[in-house]
């Protein structure tokens, strides 16, 4: 008896060429496709692809249950750059949080330590970011219009057709060289709006060492959140 096919929770159309298919934290399955794409063709990607997808399901799944929630008190360990920092907590009230060996955290904050954390990444993502495309555009003829930091849950980073770069908030989280590569591909889709081997290519000729990066954002991913 044939399984059945998964459901999709979301699909999103726009001017992209290929078909994308994303699992979320939660286990939900989203659909990006072009404008174009009728519903039987997405019934069919979706049916060919059932049994990566239901691993995929499988593997956040093991993933949310190994994760213990987040309550931000002291000896509590979050992660910058690939490393992880004990939280402490501290009578100082500027800047409400800092990195010194350990994350310190004012009391006045704790209330609200989430929104302080994310903010406290969120300029850290975008200081780092910036270094790292000023550089690749001093290499390669990449030409940026805007760089926006995201509470994207699910993506690390995203390319517009106007060439805007987005990225999350988290990606301050991993280590250097991971965010370099999540740089790097949001930068190579400026002259690929795909995931071709061309696009490839280019990732592969700007980093070589690009596969070590993706497979450990594979691995690692899960952990780099606030959730």
């Amino acid at each position: 008896m044939p399984s059945q096919t998964p459901e999709i929770s979301e699909i999103i159309r726009s001017n992209r060429k290929s078909f994308s298919l994303e699992v979320k934290p939660d286990g939900s399955l989203l659909v990006r496709a072009p404008k174009s794409a009728s519903k039987s063709q997405i019934f069919a990607l979706v049916a060919d692809k059932a049994d990566w997808i239901r691993k995929a399901q499988a593997r956040v799944a093991r993933q949310y249950l190994a994760r213990q929630p987040l309550t931000f008190t002291p000896g509590e360990t979050f992660w910058y750059l690939g490393q992880k920092y004990p939280l402490q907590l501290t009578e100082r009230q500027r800047p409400p949080l800092e990195l010194d060996g350990s994350f310190l955290l004012s009391r006045s904050a704790q209330s609200h330590a989430k929104e302080t954390f994310v903010a406290w990444y969120r300029e850290e993502t975008r200081a780092i970011t910036q270094s790292l495309i000023e550089k690749y555009a001093r290499l390669y003829p990449f030409k940026v219009n805007q760089v926006r930091i995201t509470s994207a849950r699910t993506r690390w980073g995203s390319c517009s057709g106007k060439n805007n770069l987005n990225f999350t908030y988290r990606l301050a989280m991993a280590p250097l060289n991971v965010i370099e590569y999540v740089v790097v591909h949001e930068l190579a889709h400026l002259k690929h709006r795909n995931h071709r081997k061309a696009f490839w290519n280019e990732v592969g000729v700007i980093k070589p060492d690009y596969l070590k990066d993706r497979e450990w954002l594979k691995k690692n991913g899960f952990h780099l959140t606030l959730e």
